[in-house]
Order: C-alpha cells, then structure tokens, then sequence
C-alpha cells in the first residue's frame, strides 16, 4: 500500500528559485528519515483541459503566483508519522523551516493526505 502527503504550494514567481533552494534540504531531511520518496513538481501547463476546470482558477492563484507540487510517500500512515517524528527530532529542522516560512506563509500552502487503492483487494 502507498500513503501520500500532498502539499500544494502557492509561489510567487519571483520567489520560485528561491522556493526551491529553501525546499529541497527539507524534502532531504525526510528522504534520509525513511520517506519512500519526496517528489516536488513544478508547474508546466496548467490550462484546463480534457472538459476539467484549471486548477489554479479552483484555488484563486493569483496572476503572480506558480502552483507547485509535492508528493511525499510512505509505506502507511504509521510509518509516515515515524518519519515525521525522526525528521522533528533533526536540530537543522528549525533552521530549514525558518528560511522556507520567510517565502511561503501557512495561507499559501495546501495539505492532504492520500492513500493509494490498488493495495486493497
């Protein structure tokens, strides 16, 4: 079975070099605790398509922002919240997330977890 942590990320596209660079030692933080992967995707077309709404219209992207994506996955939920809590034990945490909150605030940033149903018989 795969469980997914899905982050969605409002970027301002002046920032988005920087989002990056701030992001990726905190998604390695979490693939040398356990993660199975930590995926982060940068936005290419994000026009509607195939008869669906564009997704930045559905979250009101503003005109000078990216939409960007990470996926983390773990085994379960049990072993997502093992890593979580040997990544929260890491002394670089703090100073990682001090440097990535100085780009993106809470109320640009969109969380949920998913669990995958091919496992499931």
């Amino acid at each position: 079975m795969a469980y997914c942590s899905v982050f969605l990320y409002r970027v301002p596209r002046r920032k988005s070099e920087a989002f990056v660079h701030a992001l990726k030692p905190i998604m390695k933080l979490f693939e040398d605790a356990g993660c199975l992967s930590d995926e982060l995707l940068r936005p290419k077309d994000m026009s509607s398509k195939f008869g669906g709404l564009s997704l930045p219209d559905a979250i009101a992207l503003e005109t000078d922002e990216e939409l960007w994506i990470e996926i983390a996955r773990f085994k379960d939920t049990s072993h997502m919240k093992e890593v979580h809590s040997m990544v929260a034990k890491n002394p670089d945490l703090e100073r990682l997330h001090s440097r990535f909150d100085l780009l993106i605030s809470g109320k640009r940033v969109y969380h949920a977890e998913f669990e995958s149903l091919q496992a499931r018989s």
